[in-house]
């Protein structure tokens, strides 16, 4: 089995991705993205570093934009992030998505200074605020399987 069939979808391959009626590309791992979605199924949520700068990286980067090297490593995210921003859906834009509306994305800062785009708990954002702390979890998100989530305590 594929490490990216989830729920029916071969993510090898990529998968259409809807918005409302509109196709915005697809969800496609590719060798530059392979060790991420390894690290997600292990639990790990890996961004990248450039070996010669040190700077981290995501999305994925192919050469560090601070100094061009090519040199870049994965590495596995160090700890608690901060929420950066957020919103709580209630109309979603698919009828899948729309399922498990309410439901809250948003903008963490990881410790090492990247932006991560996820969802967030709890899923109604009652108790979420910027500055929070948030922690990393797990969990199964629609047909896509696990993926990273930020728990708010």
């Amino acid at each position: 089995m594929s490490v990216f069939v989830r729920g029916g979808m071969d993510w090898e391959h990529g998968t259409p991705m809807m918005v409302g009626p509109w196709q915005v590309g697809h969800a496609d791992p590719s060798p530059e993205t392979l060790e991420y979605w390894r690290g997600v199924e292990r639990g790990e949520l890996l961004i990248k570093r450039c070996a010669g700068c040190g700077r981290h990286h995501h999305p994925r980067r192919m050469l560090c934009y601070d100094c061009g090297s090519d040199d870049m490593q994965w590495v596995r995210s160090q700890g608690p992030g901060e929420i950066y921003t957020y919103s709580t859906v209630y109309r979603a834009p698919t009828e899948a998505l729309q399922a498990e509306a309410p439901y809250t994305v948003g903008i963490v800062r990881l410790p090492e200074g990247v932006f991560f785009f996820s969802r967030l708990t709890p899923a109604d954002g009652e108790g979420l605020t910027v500055g929070a702390q948030a922690d990393l979890d797990f969990e199964t998100v629609g047909a896509h399987g696990s993926l990273p989530v930020f728990r708010v305590s």
